[in-house]
């Protein structure tokens, strides 16, 4: 069980721009107002109060990306302009609703997709990802933040993404409760104010770190 705790200010190690990319695995297309959505909106808000950047939300609904391992998978394929969008960026949020128990078909999809970037760690022998900074973001109507914020981590750690102390915020509703009412709960919740607040900050200060002292690979 999460326990609100304090979140203090500490010195950041540089204030260079930072440039903030989020993947949101919602099922919802367009317009529609999506939970998982405002809860990184959270965390972007206090991330915009500590240093200067940039963000993009990408929501992989409205994209056509298909099954494969590949960069690209035939000619409609958009995720390679996705790839080109994580190796510019320096802190990626992977966010997702909890389904069944797991994150979401989508955030699923992003994850086989980046076996690409595996594969060219392999062949290069550096990851385009060393030195970037991630975090996660989950909603849903009931329990499996913990457990599928454990899925998304292993994997993109073993990407070389560095993933910073505390850097999830989540919320989930009670069991049996109605889903309409999901929005409505998670506003009045202070918890995942909170740990939007203590996100934002290790996102901020750990990338900061890395843009100051990056860790380079020798031949």
């Amino acid at each position: 069980m999460y326990k609100i705790k304090p979140c203090k200010s500490c010195d950041m190690p540089g204030q260079e721009k930072l440039n903030v990319l989020v993947l949101n695995g919602s099922l919802k297309k367009g317009k529609d107002i999506s939970n998982t959505e405002e809860v990184v909106q959270l965390a972007l808000d206090e991330m915009k109060n500590l240093t200067p950047m940039s963000s993009e939300i990408i929501r992989l609904a409205d994209k056509n990306i298909p099954p494969g391992l590949t960069f690209r998978e035939n000619k409609d394929d958009e995720w390679p302009k996705i790839v080109e969008k994580i190796k510019k960026a320096d802190i990626v949020i992977f966010a997702t609703p909890v389904w069944w128990g797991g994150q979401s078909s989508l955030m699923q999809r992003v994850i086989e997709r980046m076996d690409a970037l595996d594969e060219e760690y392999l062949a290069t022998g550096r990851s385009a990802l060393l030195n970037k900074v991630a975090g996660v973001v989950i909603t849903g109507s009931e329990d499996g933040a913990q457990h599928t914020l454990g899925n998304i981590m292993d994997v993109m750690s073993w990407l070389n993404f560095t993933f910073p102390p505390q850097c999830c915020a989540y919320w989930v509703g009670e069991l049996g409760m109605d889903p309409k009412t999901d929005r409505e709960r998670r506003l009045k919740n202070k918890a995942t104010q909170s740990m939007a607040k203590t996100m934002a900050r290790n996102l901020v200060y750990y990338s900061q770190l890395l843009k100051k002292y990056p860790m380079v690979l020798k031949d």
